[in-house]
């Protein structure tokens, strides 16, 4: 399945509760793609930024590129600062080095593979396909995409990933036309004034604390009318190296998945990056480094991580997937840390029953919906004895579907189910289509 990551127009807006972070599903499927790779093996990462040659981009190259290098140091560098801030540095002493010595590299782009790109941009001499590709072109991103906001991808094979950006954001440090320093204070109107400065310190070795304020507050002051280019490209680049949205389940690993709100740029484009984005690149790189570690939380409230999993007392739901006939939901158990399963129920219509749901439910007969409840392994292989249930009219039927450990049915057994149970499970479910959990539609 080809995925887009597009942000919301919510950008002011209040918006569910969501998870802290989560993972993207293809880290498992498709780990070298993502940035996060590269960072783990201490490999270069190389990036170009071109603006659309048929379109008006009023920002400079020099400005988006600026920002670009702002945005790839602060998931590296800038998380840094945060496990140094909170006085974790000891703790975190083997991701340190990692973070703090990513290598990244300018190249000329080269967009031979990107699905018509020739259209919209002019080819460029010693030109090299880069790790990460941002395209700075309205005219891509809709004309040939039909997105109405920025996006990353990394399933728009043979190209490599890359990010489309509107061009409508607010460009640091030009675009100043609506800037106004009435009411500012002394250390607002200081950045304003050395804007570009407040940019590239974010490069220099001597990145400070105070720095990345200083960064957010001029991005904060840039945003008068919705994102600026810095808060977009930085949230595009969390998905390049391997982190979800926040707003949203889509496309999110459900095991590698905070439930609890905490915002930060993976949520919402006015928040810096925050204790949610430190906990997600710091379990990240956990699991590409093949890294054991029990951590709390960032964020605190009493969050605890063992190998990348958030550790949980009961049964916690992080995920709701809504499609036509279909209602699916994976929660947490105390178990998931060790064992990476989860409990996953689900209500489907019998029309659009999958296929692993017929072989279960073949036993019990006509039914207008069937309900399943049982253990998944990461990709969605089922383990163990599930609970399957299907609903006709007011009667219920109920089997005990064995899988092996390949996922495949190994035995089915009609057991008994008294009426109220399974109307219960049923009716669980459809209130859980109201939770606050950020939703996969």
């Amino acid at each position: 399945m080809k995925s887009l990551f597009a942000l919301p127009f919510l950008f002011f807006s209040a918006v569910a509760a969501a998870a802290p972070f989560g993972h993207l599903e293809n880290v498992s499927t498709q780990p070298a793609v993502f940035l996060a790779d590269k960072l783990a093996k201490k490999q270069p990462i190389t990036y170009c930024v071109q603006r659309g040659d048929f379109e008006t981009v009023t920002a400079p190259l020099a400005d988006l590129t600026l920002q670009t290098q702002a945005a790839l140091n602060e998931w590296t560098r800038g998380v840094a600062l945060h496990i140094e801030a909170a006085g974790r540095s000891k703790e975190f002493a083997d991701l340190l080095p990692l973070l703090k010595g990513a290598q990244f590299t300018e190249v000329v782009c080269d967009l031979s593979k990107h699905p018509a790109a020739g259209a919209f941009f002019l080819a460029r001499k010693n030109a090299q396909e880069a790790d990460i590709t941002v395209l700075a072109s309205s005219a891509y991103c809709e004309g040939h995409f039909h997105r109405t906001s920025s996006f990353y991808t990394e399933q728009m094979s043979p190209a490599k990933p890359f990010i489309c950006l509107q061009t409508r954001y607010a460009s640091i440090p030009s675009d100043k036309e609506n800037l106004s320093q009435t009411g500012l204070s002394d250390e607002q109107k200081d950045v304003l004034t050395n804007a570009k400065k407040v940019l590239s310190r974010t490069t220099s070795p001597d990145y400070s604390s105070d720095d990345q304020h200083r960064l957010w507050l001029l991005n904060r002051l840039y945003s008068y009318d919705g994102p600026t280019y810095l808060a977009t490209v930085t949230h595009e680049m969390g998905h390049a190296f391997g982190l979800a949205d926040e707003y949203t389940g889509l496309c999110a690993d459900p095991l590698y998945k905070t439930a609890a709100p905490v915002p930060g740029i993976m949520k919402r484009l006015y928040d810096p990056l925050g204790c949610s984005e430190v906990d997600g690149m710091i379990t990240l790189l956990d699991r590409y480094t093949h890294t054991a570690r029990t951590f709390a939380s960032f964020c605190g409230y009493g969050v605890t991580f063992v190998s990348g999993v958030q550790k949980v007392a009961k049964n916690t739901p992080t995920k709701l997937r809504v499609r036509p006939g279909v209602l699916e939901r994976w929660s947490l158990t105390p178990a998931s840390p060790t064992t990476k399963a989860m409990l996953y129920e689900s209500v489907h219509q019998a029309e659009a029953l999958d296929d692993d749901a017929l072989t279960a439910a073949a036993s019990l007969g006509a039914a207008d919906e069937v309900y399943s409840r049982g253990s998944v392994l990461p990709g969605g292989v089922r383990q163990g004895s599930w609970l399957i249930v299907a609903r006709q009219g007011k009667k219920y039927k109920a089997a005990q579907v064995q899988y092996n450990a390949s996922g495949r049915v190994a035995q089915v057994r009609v057991v008994p189910v008294k009426p109220a149970q399974a109307a219960k499970y049923f009716t669980e479910m459809k209130t859980a289509e109201k939770s606050p959990l950020s939703v996969d539609k």
